[in-house]
This record gives C-alpha cells, sequence and structure tokens, in this order.
C-alpha cells in the first residue's frame, strides 16, 4: 500500500500543567595572569555584572511574583490555597513566605509606580470615587480585629484616555481620610451621597442618579408613587443613554434641550405629595431632594455621568477577594493589596496583559536606578 494523502479528522486541545525549573545564576571573575605571574602586590581582579533580583537572598524570581499575584488578585485564590498548587509545581513554601513576598515586592516594586498614578489621578479634572469594608486583624489605632477597615477606590472616567484605577487601604470610613485622599485634587467628583465626600475643598460635588433610583426600588413595591418615581428615573436613564456615541459637546447640548426638561419634570413631581413621615418613601424623597443641587450637575458638563457605576463595580474584585481571603492579617498587606489591585486593574483598563507587565516590572525596575533618576518611572507607566 502506498500512502495517497492525508485528511484532518479533528483539532483537539492538549493540557500541558505548568511547571517550576530552577534557574542558577553563576558570576564569573577575571585575573590578570601577567600580573599574577609577574608577582605584583595586589593581582586586578573584575567579575562580570549581575543583574538584581526582584527579592534579594530568595527562590522568587519576577515570573514567581508575577504568577503568585495573578492567582491573589485576578483569580482571587487565597495564600494558603496557593502552596498546594505551588507544591503540585514543585516548589514548598509556607503561606508567610507567600505573604512576605507579596509585601516586600509591593512596597520596593509597585509602590513608586503606585504613588505615580496617585499624582496623575489628581491632574484630572473628572474623577469618580467609592469605598468598601475590609477587615485588618493586627491595627495599630487599638481597635480590635473584628472592626471594620475600608479600601477607598478613585478612577478616572470611562472615556480617558489613560484611564487610572486607583485603590488606597484605611482603618476607617471618616472624612479625615477623604479630605487627605482628594487635597490636591481640583474638580468633578462624582460619588454616592456619603457625608463624608461633602464639603471638600475645591471639589464639585455630582451626584449618582442610580443611588437615587435604588432608594426608591428598595422600598419594595413598584406601584403608586414610588412606581411613578422609578418610572421617571428610568426615562432619564433611557434618554441618556441615546447620548453615548456622543462627543462631549454634542452630550451637553443634547441633554440641556433633551435631559433638561425630563429632570426638571421629576423634581417638580417630588414637591406635589407628602409622604408619611419616617416611611422608606419618605427617605427615598428627603434623599433625593438633598442631592438634587450635585444630581443636576450632569446639566454643567458632558464629560459627567448620570450614575457611579463604572467606579461602585471596581468593588467587585474586592469582594471577591474578601470572600477568599476573608481579611488582611496587618496594615502593612492591606495596602499591599491595595497597590497591587491599582497595577493590575489600571494595566487591565489600558489593554495590558497584567501578567506580562508584572513580569516585566520586577524584571527591569531592580535594575534602574529610578530614585535618582524619578523621571525613568515614566517609562513604566501601565
Amino acid at each position: 500500500m502506498k500512502l495517497i494523502g492525508t485528511t484532518v479528522i479533528r483539532v483537539n486541545v492538549k493540557f500541558i500543567p505548568a511547571r517550576v525549573v530552577k534557574e542558577v545564576h553563576k558570576q564569573e571573575s577575571y585575573a590578570c595572569q601577567n600580573c599574577h605571574q609577574n608577582s605584583v602586590e595586589a593581582t586586578p581582579v573584575i567579575s562580570a555584572p549581575v543583574p538584581a533580583a526582584p527579592i534579594q537572598n530568595s527562590l522568587a524570581g519576577a515570573t514567581v511574583l508575577a504568577w503568585l499575584y495573578h492567582q491573589k488578585f485576578e483569580l482571587h485564590l487565597p495564600l494558603y490555597r496557593q502552596v498546594d498548587e505551588w507544591r503540585l509545581y514543585g516548589l514548598d513554601v509556607s503561606r508567610r513566605t507567600l505573604a512576605n513576598w507579596v509585601i516586600i515586592s509591593a512596597h520596593d516594586w509597585l509602590q513608586p509606580i503606585y504613588d505615580l498614578l496617585y499624582l496623575h489621578l489628581m491632574t484630572m479634572y473628572i474623577l469618580h470615587a467609592d469605598e468598601t469594608p475590609y477587615q485588618i486583624i493586627n491595627r495599630s489605632d487599638g481597635k480590635p480585629g473584628t472592626s471594620e477597615a475600608r479600601i477607598w477606590q478613585i478612577r478616572t472616567t470611562l472615556d480617558e484616555e489613560k484611564p487610572v484605577i486607583y485603590y488606597r487601604s484605611a482603618l476607617t470610613r471618616g472624612g479625615d481620610v477623604a479630605r487627605e485622599l482628594f487635597k490636591d485634587f481640583q474638580g468633578y467628583l462624582q460619588t454616592d451621597g456619603y457625608q463624608a465626600y461633602q464639603n471638600l475643598l475645591n471639589i464639585i460635588q455630582v451626584g449618582c442618579w442610580v443611588h437615587v433610583n435604588r432608594k426608591f426600588k428598595d422600598i419594595g413595591v413598584t406601584f403608586g408613587n414610588t412606581g411613578t418615581a422609578i418610572k421617571k428615573i428610568n426615562a432619564i436613564f433611557k434618554k441618556d443613554h441615546d447620548f453615548d456615541d456622543l462627543k462631549a459637546d454634542e452630550r451637553l447640548k443634547r441633554r440641556q434641550t433633551e435631559l433638561k426638561p425630563l429632570i426638571d419634570d421629576f423634581f417638580a413631581w417630588l414637591e406635589t405629595f407628602t409622604p408619611v413621615p419616617k416611611s422608606k418613601l419618605a427617605q427615598a424623597v428627603e434623599y433625593a431632594k438633598n442631592q438634587k443641587e450635585s444630581l443636576v450637575r450632569v446639566l454643567e458638563d458632558g464629560r459627567l455621568q448620570l450614575s457611579n457605576n463604572c467606579c461602585e463595580q471596581l468593588i467587585r474584585p474586592l469582594a471577591l477577594g474578601r470572600k477568599n481571603h476573608l481579611f488582611s492579617t496587618s496594615e502593612e498587606g492591606a495596602q499591599a493589596n491595595a497597590i497591587a489591585y491599582t497595577i493590575i486593574y489600571t494595566a487591565r483598563e489600558n489593554g495590558l496583559n497584567p501578567y506580562k507587565y508584572l513580569v516585566y516590572l520586577f524584571t527591569h525596575l531592580p535594575n534602574t536606578d529610578f530614585y535618582r533618576h524619578p523621571h525613568l518611572l515614566e517609562n513604566f507607566l501601565p
């Protein structure tokens, strides 16, 4: 029999499990043989330059650290479960070692990028902000580990050419944290109605229509005055959705002519009835009235959005992580987490592969003299 042809019958995907390999770095040294033979008192010796490691005297190379971050902050895999997986690969490490790797690498190499991203945020004219509960066991304020700390989130607008997503760990939800975060910011800040954001210097408060809508939906009925409120707010969102593909200037014009009458009608309608005092409906109406000044700000700038959803959605990675690794043992660990989330989700928002980006940072930053030449960090921004 002679082969007369080949036909492709099927295509399968083959899975090749990950593995770790040992890299041995050797340094060569050279001595001058002529000097040695002629009995020179000190024979000249030179050694080849050695690239710096991300963590000195550690098994953790750039790829190990990047994969550790990927598993914890993107796949939300807690460290104690990673210990078992690393062992399958052939690397026997403890949870404490993995935690130290995250804290050290975040402080030494990601913190400078993190700080630069924050400075970049402060130059924006429009920002979104929110915060979510977090738990830190060993607190410096003397409160028990069961007390709620906070992770604060700030992000640029959805249409920003170079978006930034920023997280900051803090022990409280207090106004002092908000004042510190936004002390160098001037412009529009879109948030929910939380008091800590009110009366910040040089900031124009922008309200969130989704929160207003949620107040009415939480009442649990969809008819009567509640249903009317929800219907009117939905009409506002539907009309603004028609402007999504417009540039900011054109969107502002259309809002002034088409959206403003709907907003005016909603607030005029709120004045037409008096709900039962202290009822959920009364609370929803009072919330909307109190937020009126900040809610109508969408009519001032076409770049503003009706809701703060783009920032609230950033809580989801934290919520998934919180569900799996529950808490941070130390404040340093909590801030390292905030740094990691900032770097990874800013990279994702800018279309980068976070794992490859982290490998790049952990490989090149240890060999870049950015402390003496801070401008070099600009080349590493995501």
